[in-house]
């Protein structure tokens, strides 16, 4: 028998490679690439500051204005006729621009951070909902929830048409009638007839206590409603309207659908959240659904399935953890795209109400000066959204790099 040396010991122990989590591995290639690190340091810049800015250095933007300030040039120190310090100058009304850019940060990174979160979560549920159940049995009580979920979301159109909230959860009762007594129901176009007169009947009846046009439409789309629930709910059935949702809110611009829902919510920074956050829902619920389907026939996924575990376990235990790394780098990148639509509203006066800073808003109160030659005014605050956008574009797709499995090595 051949004897081992110390030699081949100590290749032997190189040789064993050292065990790491992806998320270790991860976080080690990040910081190890030039274009991830300055991301990072750009958005740990903007976040801080406008975090510490808004606990530590209080701010009354109705008291701030001096009009005897007004669109003054940057200054490093006081002079004869300014006597206080403008790294940025002042606007129109005498305000320091550095101390409003600063500010104007809570503000815009608040937005983009709500508005993903609203993405993130309604989308990611839907998108893996509808992947998981495109590719597995539904259950008896799944088809109850499901169908009732189906009748809620699109009963919330109508609703939101009508303007009365009731109609979405008389939809959603009878997305659950829908599957309880369907089958007691003999033959498929009787139980399509009644589903949509019962349709007809809630979007139309409730419909009229808005306005006579307001019920006629909401009582026929409340009839196509009832006669899609009338169908009987499968796995796949339920992936394609959800899907089909998507893609219609992505039949619109997104620029103009955010701005439309603004201008039925009214203007404001919490609207302007709502806005962009329904707006940016089919991203994510795209992604999951692809995510899931690539995953879903995995082996893991059958043996877990083949045991008897049950399908919330699945979905959350083994599924969505595998799917993580694409909907993070998606949601890093989304913040970039959340905060230039709330700039871009802002701009057009249907985001924060002044005098509240927010980068938008300050560009389009200040763009009209650059005639006169107040450059100052709109420079800064189009860097700051520029830098911080760039930031979290740079960051995302580090993160990109970082997450690919085929890189671990």
């Amino acid at each position: 028998m051949a004897e081992i040396t110390p030699q081949d010991l100590f290749v032997t122990d190189f040789a064993v490679r050292e065990h790491r989590s992806l998320w270790v591995d991860a976080w080690r290639r990040l910081i190890s690439s030039n274009t991830a690190r300055l991301g990072l340091f750009i958005v740990t810049v903007f976040v801080a500051s406008a975090t510490l800015a808004h606990f530590f250095w209080t701010y009354d933007a109705k008291t701030d204005l001096d009009y005897a300030l007004k669109l003054k040039p940057p200054n490093l120190r006081p002079t004869e006729e300014i006597s206080t310090i403008h790294p940025f100058g002042t606007d129109k009304l005498g305000r320091d621009i550095f101390r409003r850019t600063v500010h104007g940060g809570w503000n815009s990174l608040r937005v983009g951070l709500v508005a993903v979160t609203i993405s993130l979560v309604i989308g990611v549920l839907l998108g893996l909902l509808a992947g998981f159940y495109e590719s597995m049995e539904i259950t008896q009580g799944e088809r109850v929830l499901l169908q009732g979920l189906v009748g809620l979301s699109l009963g919330g159109i109508i609703a939101w048409i009508g303007a009365q909230w009731v109609i979405a959860l008389l939809f959603g009762l009878l997305g659950v009638l829908s599957i309880v007594f369907g089958k007691f129901l003999a033959g498929k176009p009787v139980r399509i007839a009644l589903f949509a007169l019962g349709g007809l009947l809630i979007g139309g009846g409730i419909g009229l206590l808005g306005a006579p046009m307001v019920g006629l439409v909401c009582g026929l789309l409340g009839a196509v409603l009832g006669a899609i629930l009338a169908s009987p709910l499968t796995g796949t059935f339920f992936s394609n309207v959800v899907m089909r949702a998507m893609d219609i809110i992505l039949a619109f611009p997104s620029y103009l659908l955010a701005i439309a829902i603004v201008a039925f919510l009214g203007p404001g920074l919490e609207k302007g959240m709502i806005a962009i956050g329904v707006v940016g829902i089919p991203i994510y619920a795209r992604l999951a659904r692809s995510a899931v389907l690539s995953v879903a026939q995995k082996e893991y996924i059958l043996a877990a399935y083949s045991v008897g575990e049950g399908h919330d376990r699945i979905i959350f235990r083994h599924i969505f953890p595998n799917i993580l790394s694409p909907i993070i780098i998606q949601a890093t990148m989304g913040l970039a795209g959340a905060i230039l639509s709330a700039a871009a509203l802002g701009f057009l006066g249907l985001g924060a109400i002044p005098p509240t800073p927010e980068w938008g808003a300050m560009l389009g109160d200040s763009y009209k000066y650059l005639s006169s030659g107040a450059w100052w005014a709109v420079l800064f605050p189009g860097l700051a959204i520029m830098f911080s956008v760039l930031g979290f574009n740079l960051l995302g797709d580090g993160l990109r790099d970082a997450l690919d499995p085929k890189l671990r090595v």
